[in-house]
């Protein structure tokens, strides 16, 4: 059974289910597993710490699975977040942002055409980047894990 919701048909996946970026446990191997299921594969680019890394991590991650993912860009902690970002876009790999200002990376993306995700845990952080053109937003918790707005 393949589920149709707005986010299925956003990110190509079956079901209406993503993997979070899970730090270093997010490598390439991990989100192609996910993607095999019908759910949303994420590649968390600080696993692959290297620009050259990732796009080797990104092929690996096609040659495993026909299934849906795409890369977690953490925007405040990732060495070389542009060349990865760059890595991305030539790809042609779906992009998720995570902690609160995406400003610096949000034109390049829309530019691209590539499908851009943000994550953030405050309203205002949500709002900001659907005005930034974000194509969708997930909204996480102050529980989770991962990188939460500062000023929180």
């Amino acid at each position: 059974m393949e589920w149709k919701t707005r986010i299925t048909e956003l990110l190509g996946c079956k079901y209406p289910i993503l993997q979070g970026a899970y730090g270093a446990f997010g490598d390439w191997k991990f989100a192609a597993a996910v993607a095999k299921t019908g759910a949303y594969g994420l590649i968390t680019a600080s696993t692959s710490r290297t620009p050259e890394k990732l796009r080797e991590d990104i092929k690996r991650c096609r040659d495993a699975t026909d299934g849906a993912f795409g890369v977690n860009l953490s925007v405040s902690t990732l060495p070389k977040i542009e060349e990865m970002l760059e890595v991305c876009i030539e790809e042609g790999v779906k992009i998720e942002t995570a902690h609160y200002k995406p400003d610096a990376l949000a034109s390049r993306i829309k530019e691209s055409g590539l499908t851009w995700v943000h994550k953030a845990a405050r309203v205002k952080d949500a709002l900001h980047a659907e005005h930034l053109g974000a194509d969708a937003v997930i909204v996480v918790g102050l529980e989770g894990a991962g990188g939460k707005n500062p000023e929180q």
